[in-house]
């Protein structure tokens, strides 16, 4: 698997765990930290890494349990566990203040962050289809998260999926929850994406991850958010209902809703010019 990415990768060791990120950009422009999603990676913001770089300094994180990071059967994957990581993160890269995108799970760690944690460290926020009130879409609840926990349960299982999401009629299973259009191809970016999602070990902390997700709820910080947001939704978003969209823009003080047009939960690969341009105009406000 080709990763462009590799020359840039860099290790932080957070209580005991290495955490790996990459960067972009002059570490003397205004930082951005780029937090993802459950079963995703840092290389999922491939694209705004690239649209940012000449104007920020861009961090996107493997969160623990991910991607290049440790793995342990053991850590604490809660909300607040993985916002305090980036802050920790954030720390060690001297960013006093620093704006996030957030996608899906990472949304809801930006929203954590702006609301709970750090609001006085966050100087915009970009929610990309996050989750509020930790109530997941009835595809995700019913159909893949016994997948997950079987393999959590049996790594046997796991492995088994690795090598079947190469079977086209297997990837949709998975794809189904992430775009408008799941027969639409995406490749290589989605083979990529399905690969570093069910990386060996991944098995526990996926599980523990989206057990994390569906126990939290961040509602009650909404109000307390301080930085400039932007919400951004696909409009038929499979596996974060818009009810959180609707939350997270009434709620959070001046936030603006940008909803997109023929895609799911996944704008940055199905509607990767119209994010862009969202995101951009944001930040150079």
């Amino acid at each position: 698997m080709h990763d462009q990415y590799a020359a840039h990768r860099q290790f932080v060791t957070i209580d005991g765990r290495r955490l790996g990120y990459v960067t972009a950009g002059d570490p003397a422009a205004p930082p951005v930290v780029l937090v993802h999603g459950w079963l995703s990676h840092a290389r999922t913001f491939r694209q705004t890494l690239e649209a940012l770089r000449d104007g920020h300094y861009c961090v996107a994180v493997d969160l623990l349990g991910h991607g290049f990071s440790d793995k342990p059967h053991d850590g604490d994957y809660s909300l607040h566990a993985q916002a305090t990581r980036v802050l920790r993160l954030a720390d060690a890269l001297g960013l006093d203040r620093f704006a996030v995108i957030g996608h899906s799970m990472g949304g809801m760690i930006g929203l954590y962050l702006a609301g709970k944690l750090a609001p006085e460290r966050i100087t915009r926020l970009v929610d990309v289809s996050g989750v509020v009130n930790g109530r997941l879409s009835s595809y995700v609840r019913y159909v893949l998260t016994p997948i997950y926990a079987m393999g959590a349960a049996v790594p046997a299982i796991w492995s088994f999926s690795r090598v079947a999401m190469n079977w086209r009629w297997y990837a949709y299973t998975y794809d189904r929850a992430l775009y408008a259009n799941p027969r639409r191809s995406f490749e290589p970016v989605t083979a990529e994406d399905r690969q570093m999602a069910l990386m060996p070990g991944n098995e526990i902390p996926a599980y523990r991850d989206l057990q994390a997700i569906r126990s939290a709820d961040v509602t009650e910080w909404l109000p307390q958010v301080q930085a400039r947001t932007l919400v951004i939704f696909g409009r038929y978003d499979k596996t974060v209902p818009l009810v959180n969209a609707r939350l997270a823009a009434e709620r959070v003080p001046g936030a603006r809703l940008a909803l997109l047009e023929d895609c799911g939960h996944v704008p940055m690969t199905e509607q990767p010019e119209a994010y862009l341009q969202a995101v951009r105009a944001f930040l150079a406000e």
